[in-house]
């Protein structure tokens, strides 16, 4: 089956030239809508339910516009895996896009080749971001309150104890400290773990870190 993608941009133009782009750089991409505003993208988000949607940061209708649709799309409901392009590979910008739910980040400078294998990340419930731009994200959570990792409709996804541990995770505590504030065995952290990765679908601390930002509520 191929990868179903509405892309969104500030232009018509914008939206035809990488619709192109993308189909010339895999027979397996297959975009099913465009748009240029926040509202046309949230209905074809809800006609077309997409696997991916590539979303500028900036629409035709609002400088913030792919951010902003971001947050209404996930507060409406609808569960699509979501990359923003960036007009500017900012502090602020990334942070902004991954607290909005994006789980993948990558900027207009970027090589075209960059942005293909992101989508393929992404749709494997995988998170992309380079190296600075993770640092970003961390530093800016580690200077948050700590917050509840939920579902686009708001319910938890995790047990009060898992939330437990991936606050600690997103604090930067290794799995000795983590046992020793809970009392319990580092071998019974790592089995903790292991169901968080597996109920979230990640596989690694930092992607833990990057997800609850994403699907975050603050308590």
């Amino acid at each position: 089956m191929p990868t179903r993608i509405i892309v969104a941009a500030r232009t018509p133009l914008a939206c035809q030239v990488l619709s192109r782009a993308l189909a010339r750089c895999s027979a397996h991409f297959k975009v099913v809508g465009c748009a240029q505003t926040k509202a046309e993208f949230l209905k074809e988000v809800s006609v077309h339910r997409p696997d991916v949607a590539v979303v500028n940061s900036s629409l035709q209708d609002d400088p913030q516009g792919g951010v902003k649709a971001l947050r209404e799309m996930r507060a409406s409901g609808l569960s699509v895996h979501s990359i923003v392009v960036l007009d500017k590979d900012e502090p602020e910008q990334v942070v902004e896009a991954f607290a909005a739910g994006a789980e993948g980040v990558v900027c207009s400078t970027d090589p075209f080749k960059a942005l293909c294998k992101c989508i393929r990340s992404v749709e494997a419930g995988k998170i992309w971001a380079s190296n600075q731009e993770l640092h970003w994200v961390l530093k800016a959570l580690a200077e948050r309150r700590p917050v509840r990792v939920v579902s686009a409709l708001g319910n938890p996804l995790l047990t009060l104890r898992q939330e437990q541990i991936v606050r600690m995770v997103v604090d930067g505590l290794p799995n000795g400290e983590i046992s020793s504030k809970l009392h319990v065995r580092p071998h019974t952290v790592k089995n903790h773990l292991f169901r968080i990765y597996e109920r979230l679908g990640v596989s690694s601390r930092v992607e833990l870190i990057l997800y609850a930002m994403s699907r975050s509520k603050c308590s």
